[in-house]
């Protein structure tokens, strides 16, 4: 007669984990998406803050016909200031305190790394005549904030900025 042998034993059957395991599991997942949140939201203010350099143009604009020196400083970099001698609210309300209005027109905008290129036509009265200028208007991003950094005037057969 065969005697048959007696079963080994196997493994174990896996047992229920603990409740502390699944907490600490939740946690970490908490922990995680929590952090994902804070990161989603500071980038949405990043790129909702942003600004617009349009509106910066407009600000010039405003300043100069408003003789608003405070505008002015907002909208302009220390190097533009500088550049046109305009460096403190005296010498501005001076320089521009004759400043009558001028007309502007954007006719195009060019977006670069860090500025926006506007060509601008102005439009403004000299001994009763219309005058229309070509410009070029490089406003810069500096801080989050969008600052006008420079101007000059475009030539009849310059070349066109692509």
């Amino acid at each position: 007669m065969v005697h048959a042998q007696p079963p080994l034993p196997g493994p174990a059957p896996a047992g229920r984990r603990p409740l502390w395991h699944w907490l600490v599991v939740g946690g970490v997942a908490a922990l995680g998406l929590l952090v994902v949140g804070v990161l989603a939201l500071v980038i949405a203010v990043q790129l909702f803050t942003r600004g617009n350099p349009q509106n910066t143009l407009e600000d010039f604009y405003t300043a100069l016909a408003e003789t608003d020196c405070e505008l002015f400083m907002d909208s302009t970099t220390e190097a533009y200031r500088e550049a046109t001698g305009l460096t403190s609210c005296s010498v501005f309300e001076e320089e521009l305190g004759q400043f009558s209005s001028v007309d502007y027109e954007v006719n195009e905008r060019i977006n670069r790394q860090g500025y926006a290129v506007f060509e601008v036509t102005e439009t403004y009265s000299v001994g009763g005549e219309d005058t229309d200028v070509d410009l070029r208007y490089y406003v810069r991003r500096i801080d989050g904030q969008w600052d006008l950094d420079g101007i000059e005037v475009i030539d009849p057969g310059g070349v066109p900025l692509t």
